[in-house]
């Protein structure tokens, strides 16, 4: 739970949610994670050796996909591109909510600088999608007063 006592977005109940999508975990050869829609509705397969945190973020990333329709084979590489940028920006924001980010980010700092290590354990999040978050947080962000604002350290 958070400060405001409203719980995080979870995907793994978002799915519980949905009865049109069936998940697999299987060997993806590389890639973590597959959305694909057919008639029968819409699959999500999960690279069966995916760490915990990164298991829910690539779920949450597949599951924005499915939400969003847009796909191969009907989509082209330039356009799969961009919606990749778009997929995990959302998702993201929703396992992380970016005034979440900010708020934990000002408060954690007066006591230290903040790592992407600490904002993974805040957030339940690999530490590689902690850093594309905080880098998320410092793009959205009004710059910080002279003199003062959040201190960031790898």
């Amino acid at each position: 739970m958070t400060a405001s006592s409203v719980p995080r977005w979870n995907p793994w109940l978002a799915l519980a949610e949905r009865d049109d999508i069936e998940l697999w975990f299987a060997s993806l050869g590389g890639d973590r994670g597959r959305w694909v829609r057919s008639a029968e509705g819409d699959e999500i397969v999960l690279e069966v050796s995916l760490a915990r945190r990164a298991r829910a973020e690539v779920l949450a990333h597949e599951l924005v996909h499915a939400e969003r329709g847009v796909g191969w084979p009907l989509a082209t590489v330039a356009t799969m591109q961009l919606e990749e940028e778009r997929v995990w920006r959302i998702a993201l924001d929703r396992l992380a909510p970016p005034a979440e980010v900010l708020a934990f980010v000002r408060r954690r700092s007066a006591v230290a600088p903040v790592t992407a290590l600490d904002v993974a354990d805040e957030f339940d999040l690999s530490v590689e999608a902690a850093r594309r978050v905080l880098r998320l947080a410092l793009v959205r962000s009004p710059r910080p007063p002279e003199g003062g604002g959040p201190a960031l350290s790898g």
